[in-house]
């Protein structure tokens, strides 16, 4: 029998239910043992004290990567192998990735929303439908955590709570905190700039700290005036706070360094760069729980099997994300922990490609209808493949998991929220709207979703 919790309802049928009068009342006996059960039930996981999340921005094609299909169009130069009864893979495309399937889980069911770039992008980071009303007030995933971490903020936590990475071309940009303090905005790391800036030489720091004692005595009024007039001040003034916090602590110059061993081994990439720092930032454990970074032009509408397009965004995200896990897992904390244990890092785009044959330009136009996403650390189990496609890679023929449908973004976003031990079910009332602000939107774009942890990459 099919559960509340595992359908869709229409805004049509929604608004028979429920509507906008007093008729909603005749919704409520639908809607509270969806609450009630929920609560109960599904109480956050708390396996990871950190997320890495790994943008694959413009929408990889899932039928030339996680989930190869093989056809007359396929390359020879792919070195296809099959790995095992559920896996077909590219192996001269992701050669480490393939010798590292038993630390990841592959998801296959994943469809999206969206078909556009900024609107799926904006999805990926918000797991909220785009709402031009009410997107200024929307907080990112990222701040969100960013949010909820902060009363386990230490007195000598320096970095920033949410720190992104090399959102050059985004088409939503690159989401600030919404109604959130901008304490909890994204801190942006640009790869390809000069580092220094982030930990000023020892022989400087005197100079500087006198030089931001004395800001603060021009400005003293306004960084004390809490009216709401000097609110955009206010958020300066906390980026301020969060910028000085960050380069006066002298241990973040080991954070902020890339020696060109790893550079290699990474891949000598400006992604290799980013998922260096992201490794040292969770080794440092200095306050930054949640990271965004961003791999950009995997939008391949023509000659995607040029080599400088799928071939090399496929190599340079191997060899990062091969060499992240692999000193994620190495590293250990005092109590024999590995960082990878305790850090849930999840790559994927906003949506797949279209399969089969090519176009006329050689290339994978949009598909939201299926996709592909990795999984690993922060209590995955690795070795699994989640869901099925059909032969093409065009429709998803098993979703892999208890609900009887695809899965979307807000179960992504609920599972990161539960892995991160919280609980994706906390409503804000209090918005500038005076909308109630969801962690995990309920109302998706063709209807109500019962939004639920991906259980089945844990067990």
């Amino acid at each position: 029998m099919t559960r509340f919790q595992d359908m869709f309802l229409s805004r049509r049928e929604l608004l028979r239910l429920g509507g906008v009068t007093a008729v909603g009342h005749s919704f409520l006996p639908l809607l509270k043992p969806y609450r009630v059960q929920a609560a109960s039930s599904n109480e956050p996981r708390g396996s990871a004290r950190f997320c890495i999340f790994v943008m694959l921005a413009g929408g990889p094609s899932h039928v030339d990567g996680w989930d190869l299909k093989e056809g007359s169009w396929t390359p020879e130069d792919f070195d296809i192998q099959r790995i095992n009864q559920d896996v077909l893979w590219p192996t001269s495309l992701f050669p480490r990735l393939g010798k590292r399937l038993d630390k990841v889980a592959l998801l296959r069911s994943f469809q999206a929303w969206e078909s556009q770039h900024g609107r799926g992008q904006y999805y990926c980071q918000a797991a909220h439908p785009l709402n031009p009303a009410l997107s200024p007030e929307i907080p990112p995933v990222g701040a969100v955590v960013a949010h909820e971490y902060a009363k386990k903020r230490r007195a000598d936590d320096s970095l920033p709570p949410y720190v992104a990475f090399n959102t050059f071309y985004n088409l939503a940009g690159l989401l600030g905190p919404g109604f959130l303090p901008a304490t909890f905005s994204p801190f942006h790391i640009n790869t390809k700039a000069d580092l220094s800036a982030f930990a000023p030489p020892a022989d400087e720091r005197d100079t500087f700290q006198r030089r931001w004692e004395l800001l603060k005595r021009f400005d003293k009024r306004l960084r004390n005036d809490p009216s709401l007039a000097a609110k955009t001040y206010r958020d300066y003034h906390n980026y301020y706070e969060g910028a000085v916090s960050l380069m006066s602590d002298e241990r973040n110059a080991k954070v902020f360094r890339l020696p060109e061993q790893d550079r290699k081994r990474y891949g000598s990439s400006v992604t290799g760069d980013a998922f260096i720092l992201a490794r040292n930032i969770v080794e440092a454990d200095a306050g930054t729980h949640f990271i965004f970074l961003s791999q950009e032009s995997w939008d391949h509408h023509g000659n995607i099997y040029a080599q400088k397009n799928h071939y090399q965004m496929s190599h340079d995200l191997d060899s990062g994300l091969c060499s992240l896990l692999d000193d994620l897992e190495k590293t250990k904390r005092a109590d024999g922990t590995s960082l990878l244990d305790e850090t849930l890092v999840v790559a994927m785009g906003e949506f797949g490609r279209t399969p089969g044959p090519l176009s006329d330009l050689k290339g994978r136009d949009h598909y939201p209808y299926a996709g592909s996403a990795l999984f690993a650390g922060g209590g995955v189990k690795g070795g699994k493949v989640i869901g099925k496609t059909d032969e093409l890679g065009a429709k998803i023929i098993d979703n892999g998991w208890k609900p009887k449908r695809s899965i979307y973004m807000e179960d992504i976003a609920t599972t990161i929220y539960s892995a991160m031990g919280i609980n994706w079910q906390t409503k804000v009332e209090t918005t500038p709207s005076g909308r109630a602000f969801y962690y995990v939107e309920p109302l998706s774009p063709i209807g109500v979703i019962a939004n639920q942890e991906i259980s089945e990459l844990f067990v």
